[in-house]
């Protein structure tokens, strides 16, 4: 099956988004490695600077006028955009993989004062409310300003993040107390609360809004309130328990509108693969599949609501996007710990544990636990921080190279600088192999005792697996100085 992709050509052993989204393509050139290459529209997280990386793909911004970015949220050009903000870039793809820019369009998803907080700092979780509209951040989130554990109760925020099917938003940016954000620092989303609307007034999530002042956009006028199942945008300020709105336009879903027959996105699945219909829902749009869609690392029966993919097709209605690739970008695997070395005979690669991580530059985000400077691979090689040592947290994907080797392909990660080497480790991926008292997980053996399972027995866990049963562990080792293994568990525990 020919694969119609329009990503950029890398060397697909590389630490990932670390986080990359794909991007669009179109004009039907046909080039060497069976894409395609023309104009087209690519929405996703940045991933990447000295240029802007958004979906996998590299696109030069020198011929917008003073890389202007298109936004009324403070944001004037490239230097004020960060990673994980999700950017639009109209643009022409080359033969080479690479792009070049027309426009650049950004807009806030929420802002506004975090209330109803939970945290799960372990499992690096957050939930909360931005006036009464519920927010979650994972560890693909980027925060900029705080870590997961500093987040609090009253903590004024701007969020870049996509709509779920279950009206939750699933954050891929977090900024705390931004330095600019347009002329209204409150920003919200959703549909106007059954049976609130009057002429001047309704409400949104239990939110009282002003309308009366307010301008609207998108060739909406007042009436378009009344819309069955609409999803607005209100920004304004408050006044004591009320937004005054100044502006009301169409929500997000504006960024996957069509212009032009080819996109690249990202985004959590908004409905479930129905066999019925081939398709499933995505940003508020229907994704066709066909049997020339090629399903990279995932199967029709994980597109499942919630699971984060990246998708590159071609318009059919304006609302219908027919898919050529999908992509899973829900991470499988994580790894914790102090980088022990780097990998002879390969770029971009570092081992943790005796866990190897490859960093597409092109696609992971790479950040750093206390500053918010933007760091590149460069900033995780040991010999430029010496004698300080680099601790990571890195989440990605469990892949196999051509020899049938297992290492993670990096979605994220995050660095900490220490005065010591920690030679204790944490990894959660898929039990690989079994062999006598030893386990293979994310391609690192690694000695048990019967006393560190937390649940099922090794015999246990070993038969389910040769059953077929695909097993997640959360493994914690330490390095052992001197014998005949390398790594030995001190607990270890299925993640359901």
């Amino acid at each position: 099956m020919e694969r119609t992709s329009c990503k950029h050509s890398l060397v697909v052993l590389a630490t990932a988004l670390a986080f990359s989204l794909l991007s669009a393509c179109g004009g039907e050139t046909t080039v060497a490695d069976g894409g395609i290459r023309g104009t087209g529209s690519s929405v996703g997280p940045v991933s990447g600077f000295g240029s802007v990386f958004v979906n996998g793909v590299e696109f030069f911004t020198d011929s917008i006028l003073n890389r202007k970015v298109k936004s009324n949220d403070g944001l004037e050009n490239e230097s004020d955009l960060q990673k994980g903000m999700i950017l639009r870039i109209e643009g022409e793809w080359e033969k080479s993989g690479t792009g070049q820019a027309k426009s650049m369009e950004y807009d806030d998803s929420l802002r506004g004062t975090v209330s109803g907080l939970t945290a799960n700092i372990a499992e690096r979780r957050l939930e909360f409310e931005i006036h009464n509209q519920k927010v979650f951040a994972d560890a693909q989130t980027v925060l900029k300003g705080k870590q997961f554990a500093d987040f609090k109760t009253g903590d004024f925020v701007r969020i870049s993040a996509w709509r779920q099917a279950d009206d939750r938003y699933r954050a891929s940016y977090i900024e705390f107390n931004p330095q600019s954000y347009g002329d209204d620092p409150v920003e919200i989303e959703g549909r106007v609360d059954n049976r609130s609307l009057t002429s001047t007034r309704f409400s949104m999530n239990g939110l009282l809004v002003d309308y009366s002042n307010a301008e609207f956009g998108d060739g909406l006028s007042a009436d378009n309130l009344s819309e069955q199942g609409a999803y607005f945008e209100v920004e304004g300020k408050l006044q004591g328990d009320t937004l005054l709105a100044s502006r009301v336009q169409r929500d997000d879903f504006r960024r996957y509108q069509r212009r032009g027959e080819d996109m690249e996105l990202a985004g959590p699945v908004s409905s479930d693969f129905k066999e019925r219909t081939k398709s499933f829902g995505l940003n508020g749009l229907t994704i066709k599949v066909t049997d020339e869609t090629d399903l990279d690392d995932l199967t029709s029966a994980d597109l499942k609501a919630g699971v984060l993919v990246q998708v590159e097709g071609k318009f059919v209605s304006p609302t219908e996007l027919l898919a050529s690739e999908i992509e899973a970008r829900e991470g499988d695997a994580e790894v914790e710990g102090t980088i022990d070395g780097v990998c002879i005979r390969m770029s971009n690669c570092f081992t943790v544990g005796g866990v190897r991580v490859q960093v597409v530059t092109s696609r992971t985000i790479i950040t750093d636990d206390e500053s918010d400077e933007r760091l590149t691979i460069d900033d995780l090689k040991p010999e430029l921080v010496s004698p300080k040592f680099i601790s990571v947290e890195v989440s990605g994907l469990q892949r196999k190279d051509k020899f049938n080797e297992v290492y993670v392909e990096a979605l994220r990660v995050e660095r900490e600088l220490s005065d010591e080497r920690d030679s204790e480790y944490e990894v959660e991926g898929y039990l690989n192999d079994v062999k006598q008292n030893d386990i293979k997980v994310l391609g690192d053996w690694i000695r048990t005792t019967p006393d560190v399972f937390e649940g099922d027995s090794l015999y246990q866990l070993d038969v389910r697996r040769k059953k077929g049963e695909k097993i997640v562990l959360e493994v914690e080792y330490e390095k052992v100085p001197s014998g005949n293994v390398d790594y030995r568990a001190t607990s270890i525990k299925e993640d359901d």
